[in-house]
């Protein structure tokens, strides 16, 4: 008998026999592929894993059941003759592989917890020894495939080390099943990612860096941006490990981390650069920053922007044709720089499913940079920190041998006494200690509330930004940027813009674009944003308003003021109120505002913001709100410990409902672009063709998805298209508006 792994068709859509792929010839594609990615992880015993799940991950195929359904004349399998996962993984628990088999097992559907895994054993399509002779007489491989395996690390090292493992496994398995389709349909394949090549790209940086040290600017600015690069250049030399570049806005804290991430990938032989950021606007930004200094274009492949998009179909237990979708368009981070944010980055670490997993062994010896880091919720600090230990950790050690930087104005308290051992962060500081950066580069004069003063209404905050010639407020929601910018609006202010998260990344960076020449021309400009304009974006306004909220969220948000310091400080005003009609999102973040409130209350005034010991002693003070597991608020950590895969990856969520992508083709300023990307996508998908896309989609929130079916379809390569309207200035629009991501 003639054993197959994929079915095919022809150019015409027609059942083709002789382009069938081989079952024999599948596997060892993919042993081979999943045993490469895991030897460039470096991880001791990973490779001989890998192989090994290569080898027996499609076992349960050789049943004449599943034969029979891959055959297109066999109508209306029943569901056991296409199950074909188990019975690899039964095969590697007999022979006690624990992390062959929850690969395996996961390959369909995401890694199980340990009981999950257990049942799935009960199961008629788990007998692997039915198959046993077939298959060994076919690929004669399999019978040594378990044999003299090394040993598999102890606590969350296993985990890890599975994570991995399953991470070469589905991306071998995936990009096989691509190749093939690929073959049998005539699409083309996406070029091979290019390398980091850092030491030729630092040269790219180096002669950018020359040219913006040699444009006019303060002499304070100029001086403390030169200190910053110096000293990471001079940390670059460094082994790998954990590092904090504590750096106040203005100070060129994303290009000179570039340069520390070149320098220190050559020095030690890292393969790729990630750019970590809490917002889509400042990945954005960033990623734009990125490639004008490494000189390449928005479609050069050697700069993935990578957004938090939600994951393609496929993940569950579905048709092989929805997974072959899934395939073409889950992200593999092959890039060798990638800038994504931290939904992306933090959840597929703790992930459990295949098209958010893919990536993880991509992962194992890169540099990466948290920028903002102080962004992540304090419900989630103690599992956060104790993966980014791992994160660093060498190979050797159960790690995975990269180079973690903290970027950020405000560090956060990551070696807070209430974090365990195996938790608590100790970073070394690339900035020295008599650097005196806050001094030098104090921009604002912040202006707090006191306690008796009157609450501000909507209309009152509109005319103080009025009154300023030009200004920028921040909110606390969606619902308040909306109102605020509607009594701008009502006054025809000219120059007045509203930041939203219903406009798509380029409509947002064109926006941007539009306000910084204002803001240049020192023409009239009225921004009014929630907190996605505040970590990071580049932007200088003279007069800035600021809801109150958490201190770090203050601090960040100042940032947007005077930030080239071409006036006094003193001059440059941010004005903190407390808002008549607003709300605040709650949970942690509410927390942050009480924690000012108090300081506030006790003090007569607020804190500081250009005092790093001042942002430490905030950040201890909020830790401690919730007391011992405040920190760890789900359970994340003694989840991992169980081999709890699937309630781990549930557990760890940064946003509670993650947003679901539909693409803006009723955007007329590039309506013929996003239909020629959709038509592309329909003739022949590639990987390329969906992050094209990616630039046109706004996230919606899932749970209001039913209400607006009539305005979305499923288009080709399975994307969402949305059929309603798009505006000019808001995007989606207004009747829209509560139904989006931030």
């Amino acid at each position: 008998m003639t054993f197959y792994a994929h079915s095919a068709r022809d150019t015409a859509g027609r059942p083709a026999p002789a382009l069938f792929q081989l079952l024999a010839e599948h596997l060892r594609s993919v042993a081979a592929a999943a045993r490469a990615r895991a030897v460039a992880t470096r991880m001791p015993g990973l490779a001989a894993h890998a192989a090994a799940a290569g080898l027996l991950h499609d076992l349960g195929k050789y049943r004449p059941g599943f034969q029979r359904y891959i055959h297109p004349d066999y109508p209306d399998p029943p569901l056991p003759d296409r199950l074909h996962k188990e019975a690899g993984a039964a095969r590697a628990a007999a022979a006690k592989c624990g992390a062959v088999a929850f690969a395996i097992f996961g390959h369909h559907g995401g890694l199980p917890d340990l009981a999950d895994l257990q049942s799935g054993f009960k199961s008629p399509a788990a007998d692997w020894q039915a198959v046993w002779a077939a298959a060994v007489a076919d690929l004669p491989d399999l019978a040594t495939a378990l044999d003299g395996l090394p040993p598999v690390p102890r606590e969350f090292a296993a985990d890890l080390f599975a994570r991995v493992l399953f991470a070469c496994l589905v991306d071998a398995d995936w990009a096989d099943t691509t190749r093939h389709e690929q073959q049998t349909k005539g699409y083309s394949a996406d070029p091979a990612p290019p390398p980091l090549a850092p030491e030729k790209r630092w040269k790219h940086v180096e002669a950018h860096l020359a040219g913006l040290a040699a444009r006019p600017l303060e002499p304070h600015v100029k001086a403390a941006r030169a200190t910053v690069l110096a000293a990471c250049l001079a940390a670059a030399e460094k082994p790998p490990g954990l590092f904090s570049l504590t750096v106040p806005t203005g100070g060129g804290k994303t290009l000179a981390a570039l340069a520390f991430a070149l320098k220190h990938a050559e020095r030690n032989h890292l393969r790729r650069v990630i750019y970590v950021a809490p917002y889509t606007t400042i990945l954005e930004q960033n990623a734009d920053v990125i490639r004008e200094a490494l000189g390449v274009s928005r479609h050069d492949a050697a700069v993935l922007e990578h957004h938090s998009l939600a994951e393609p179909p496929g993940d569950a237990d579905t048709a092989e044709t929805r997974r072959e979708a899934a395939a073409r368009r889950a992200e593999n981070w092959d890039a060798p720089v990638v800038v994504t944010t931290n939904v992306q980055f933090f959840e597929s670490l703790f992930s459990n499913k295949p098209g958010r997993c893919r990536k993880l062994h991509n992962v194992a010896g890169s540099v990466v940079v948290l920028d903002e880091c102080q962004s992540l919720p304090p419900g989630l600090v103690a599992p956060t920190c104790g993966m980014l230990k791992q994160l660093t950790a060498p190979v050797g050690e159960g790690g995975l041998g990269c180079t973690v930087v903290l970027c950020t104005a405000t560090q956060p308290a990551f070696d807070h006494d209430l974090l365990k051992a195996d938790e608590r962060l100790t970073a070394e500081e690339i900035i020295p200690g008599d650097a005196n950066l806050f001094t030098s580069l104090k921009r604002v004069d912040v202006v707090w509330p006191k306690r008796d003063d009157p609450k501000l209404s909507w209309a009152e905050v509109a005319e103080r930004m009025r009154d300023a010639g030009s200004a920028l407020c921040v909110v606390n929601t969606k619902k308040a940027a909306r109102a605020v910018f509607a009594e701008l609006a009502a006054k025809r202010t000219p120059g007045a813009f509203h930041l939203s998260t219903g406009m798509c990344p380029q409509h947002r960076r064109e926006k941007l674009a539009q306000v910084r020449g204002l803001l240049d021309a020192k023409a009239p400009c009225f921004v009014v944003s929630t907190q996605l304009i505040e970590a990071g974006v580049d932007v200088d306004f003279p007069f800035l308003m600021r809801e109150m909220g958490p201190l770090e969220s203050v601090i960040q948000a100042a940032g947007r003021c005077n930030r080239e310091g071409k006036r006094p400080w003193a001059e440059s005003k941010v004005v903190v109120f407390r808002s008549a009609e607003g709300t605040i999102p709650g949970g942690w973040y509410t927390a942050g505002r009480d924690k000012l409130e108090q300081i506030i209350a006790a003090n007569g005034d607020g804190p500081r913001v250009d005092d790093p010991d001042t942002i430490t002693d905030y950040f201890r003070r909020l830790y401690f709100t919730g007391g011992p597991g405040a920190l760890d608020a789900p359970g994340v950590l003694e989840l991992r410990r169980a081999w709890k895969f699937r309630a781990a990856a549930e557990a760890y969520k940064l946003i509670d409902d993650a947003g679901q992508p539909v693409v803006v083709r009723a955007w007329k300023s590039h309506e013929a672009e996003i239909a020629a990307l959709l038509v592309e996508l329909e003739s022949a998908p590639r990987k390329s063709t969906y992050r094209a896309l990616a630039r046109f989609q706004v996230n919606l929130l899932p749970s209001k998805m039913a209400k607006l079916g009539h305005l979305y379809h499923e288009g080709p390569g399975k994307v969402l298209v949305w059929d309603g309207e798009y505006d000019e200035d808001a995007g989606i629009v207004e009747e829209m508006a509560d139904v989006f991501v931030l």
